[in-house]
């Protein structure tokens, strides 16, 4: 079952990823696939023919990712988690492929055709640069006391409230932070400048507003009481789909826009950073003191790699992406390892890993041998894989427990300690589980 929810999750995402490829081989801006071309040759015999093979490419590639899925998803594994964030791997860099071969064929076909843009130096009068009204960080707080909420009835996760609240609030900073980058020069035409910045803040500002009140609702879905987590977390997951959809839906409207007010429009010059931008997606310009610059195209933003910062930024990015199919081989090998249960004089040790907790004899009140895991158990913080259930849970009886225990071996032994914590161990021995708890009773 768990195999099944991972892959829906995430199956569907290389077509919405295709969806945005695709829409790059339509000209904003002058643009095509990172590229920089005059109007007239927006419809160049040879340009059409690159843009159709891109095209073609980009549909193949998704194909091949989402087949892969299908793959993972069918064929059994004691590997599952490996398969899968190898899969991820592959599902962020195959489409890229595509876009950067079309990148480098056009620029090569630009430079034949004599279609580079001379470099010059324009000045622009920022002050005649008009701004939109900003959004009232007042728009921002509500959700920073949202996610505060649970914390006035569950302390066990008070850290991770208090992290999406501080996420909420960094919301109004991230929107504002914008503003420090330059305006959306296309060419000469100031009032097309003016409205591509208007448009692209706008939908920037509703986007980072809407962000935070989806982590406001995260913290509200995790403190629901365990009989109630179902129906929380399917409302947590319509919440998530529609953020993301309007997400989306921002990105593309702000496409849409820029592709219409510049479609056809013919000046005495035109704004040529290909220079700038590796494979069309990866900006360096040492001449530019801003860390966080503008993609050229839609509304994200990017990393100045010629930077310090940004060349650490994008080699740690590059690096967590590598560590992907090490980092899933590391949680299926956490199943595998055996669970220690132990008894001295003095105190109960459980350990598996680097997971292991003590509890002193003195401080236990009760005991209890469970056949089955308990009805409705919600994790809330911690690892829950098909082997290994460690961290803080939740369930009908128990509102609160700690575990570290095989969820496919039973018995469990339950543990009550005098100031009412619940903790919850077993071996992956059954036998060895049973004598322990025994050993607990005298």
């Amino acid at each position: 079952m768990m195999k099944t929810i991972l892959w829906l999750t995430v199956i569907w995402l290389p077509a919405l990823i295709a969806w945005q490829q695709l829409n790059e081989a339509k000209f904003k801006k002058n643009i095509t696939v990172g590229v920089t071309l005059p109007p007239q040759a927006q419809s160049d015999e040879g340009v059409v023919k690159i843009l159709a093979e891109y095209r073609r490419n980009t549909i193949i590639a998704t194909l091949c990712v989402m087949a892969l899925a299908v793959i993972g998803w069918v064929f059994d594994t004691p590997y599952m988690t490996t398969v899968f964030m190898s899969w991820t791997l592959m599902a962020i860099l195959i489409p890229m492929i595509p876009y950067a071969l079309a990148n480098l064929r056009l620029k090569d076909y630009k430079r034949q055709k004599g279609w580079v843009q001379e470099q010059k130096t324009v000045f622009v009068d920022t002050a005649s640069v008009e701004t939109t009204r900003t959004l009232s960080p007042w728009l921002f707080v509500p959700p920073v006391f949202i996610s505060l909420i649970p914390v006035i009835y569950d302390r066990s996760l008070i850290v991770m409230y208090l992290w999406l609240a501080l996420i909420c609030a960094m919301g109004w900073f991230g929107y504002r932070y914008l503003y420090r980058n330059k305006a959306e020069m296309f060419n000469e035409n100031t009032d097309i400048t003016n409205a591509l910045s208007r448009m692209r803040r706008y939908n920037w500002g509703k986007l980072w507003l809407l962000l935070s009140y989806a982590m406001s609702f995260t913290a509200l879905a995790m403190s629901v009481p365990a009989k109630y987590q179902v129906i929380a977390f399917i409302v947590m997951m319509v919440v998530m789909a529609a953020l993301a959809a309007y997400s989306f839906h921002l990105e593309m409207k702000t496409r849409r826009i820029q592709q219409k007010l510049t479609a056809g429009e013919k000046g005495e010059w035109y704004v040529d950073e290909d220079d700038h931008w590796l494979l069309g997606s990866f900006y360096y310009n040492p001449q530019d003191e801003n860390l966080i610059v503008n993609n050229r195209t839609g509304m994200n933003t990017t990393i100045n790699m010629a930077k310090p910062a940004g060349k650490l930024l994008m080699a740690f990015a590059a690096l967590m992406l590598i560590a992907l199919p090490f980092i899933g081989l590391f949680i299926d090998r956490l199943g595998s390892q055996p669970i220690e249960l132990t008894v001295n004089e003095t105190e109960l040790r459980t350990k598996s890993g680097m997971f292991h907790y003590e509890i002193a004899l003195d401080d236990i009140k009760d005991t209890k041998l469970l056949d089955e895991l308990p009805s409705s158990l919600v994790r809330k913080m911690g690892t829950g894989t098909d082997k290994l259930l460690e961290g803080r849970f939740s369930s009908e009886q128990y509102p609160a427990m700690t575990l570290l225990a095989d969820p496919t071996v039973s018995p469990y032994i339950i543990i009550e300690t005098e100031e009412g914590k619940i903790y919850m161990f077993n071996s992956r021995d059954p036998q060895a589980t049973k004598d322990i708890y025994n050993q607990l009773n005298q």
